[in-house]
């Protein structure tokens, strides 16, 4: 039998890109649909999902919940979710709820009348009591990003918050830094309480008073970066350095620094957790926590097809480690380039 990775050595493209054809799921270049479909039509390749799926009693449609579409860092995230379930005939369905509680029910509602194999979710908060009904029904669930309290029976992929906060604010003291001013995300979220804490632990390790007038609660949108970036700058003791807790936060914060005409590094430093891939091109280049996203999604869909075919019936959580990109955001241009 012809499979889809057949065509794509036949076309010279990968699978996931025989997918975006077939399904219509992504655009492609013309060149590159001419070679997909010249492929199928030479190997005789038909795909039969409605044939396959009353074989199995299976839809072969998996579901993605995810809390901000537009965040360029949960982008890669799905590329990564996306290439693991392709490759094995999944198709991918995926509802934006952009941090909004109603939004996350009407999300759970509509794969379960989809009748989803299986889902992963990146909520908004703490988790919403519908996705037990995942567990009523036996569909199995991979939570990403965020841990769900209540919800410990469902598999979790994360980074280390905690830690990679605290590496990038002790570093910051290590450079003579005191005054950091860190904007951090809702602490209903298991990404903004870990790096407020990890925040807070740099403080101890290095003897440092909390100073409360320093902690600020952002909700991870630009907006509430820029507000809160201003506030500082107008304080009568403005900190040393704004450290955003993800990238839209950060970008807020750099337009308020910008509009206000301070100086980078001079005046105050700003450092992110969360890289993206245009920080670096930045002026200055702006020093980050890098987050493995790709391999998130990765991971998180090798979990899910692993409970969905019964290999494995124990939860597992995987934690994976973060990057220190050291750049010149912070009074550290001699090592520009470097990383920990």
């Amino acid at each position: 039998m012809v499979t889809i990775k057949d065509v794509a050595r036949e076309a010279g493209v990968s699978p996931t890109t025989v997918s975006y054809v077939i399904n219509g799921t992504r655009l492609v270049s013309k060149e590159t649909q001419a070679k997909v479909l010249q492929a199928i039509e030479k190997l005789g390749y038909r795909p039969n999902t409605i044939a396959r799926s009353l074989r199995s009693k299976k839809t072969y449609t998996v579901g993605l919940i995810i809390c901000d579409l537009k965040n360029p860092f949960f982008a890669e995230v799905l590329q990564g979710i996306e290439e693991q379930l392709n490759e094995k005939g999944y198709t991918l369905l995926v509802v934006d709820t952009n941090y909004d509680a109603k939004e996350e029910e009407r999300a759970i509602e509509t794969l379960l009348s989809r009748q989803v194999d299986g889902a992963i979710a990146v909520l908004g908060g703490e988790g919403n009591r519908n996705l037990r009904t995942f567990r009523e029904r036996n569909i199995p669930l991979v939570l990403l990003d965020k841990r769900a309290q209540g919800e410990e029976w469902a598999d979790t992929v994360l980074v280390d918050n905690r830690g990679g906060s605290r590496r990038l604010v002790e570093y910051m003291f290590s450079l003579g830094y005191r005054r950091v001013g860190i904007i951090a995300g809702p602490l209903t979220t298991t990404t903004g309480r870990e790096r407020l804490e990890g925040y807070l632990e740099a403080l101890q390790s290095f003897s440092i008073s909390r100073d409360d007038r320093l902690i600020r609660i952002g909700d991870f949108r630009r907006e509430s970066g820029y507000k809160i970036a201003l506030d500082f700058l107008s304080s009568p003791s403005p900190p040393e350095v704004i450290y955003a807790c993800n990238n839209l936060m950060c970008l807020g914060a750099m337009e308020a620094i910008r509009e206000k005409g301070v100086r980078v590094p001079e005046e105050i430093g700003v450092a992110v957790f969360d890289d993206l891939p245009w920080f670096r091109f930045m002026d200055p280049p702006l020093t980050a926590v890098s987050q493995p996203s790709f391999h998130l999604g990765e991971t998180a869909a090798r979990l899910l097809l692993e409970r969905m075919r019964g290999r494995r019936k124990k939860r597992k959580e995987v934690v994976l480690d973060v990057h220190l990109e050291i750049r010149c955001s912070l009074r550290n241009c001699e090592r520009k380039g470097g990383g920990t």
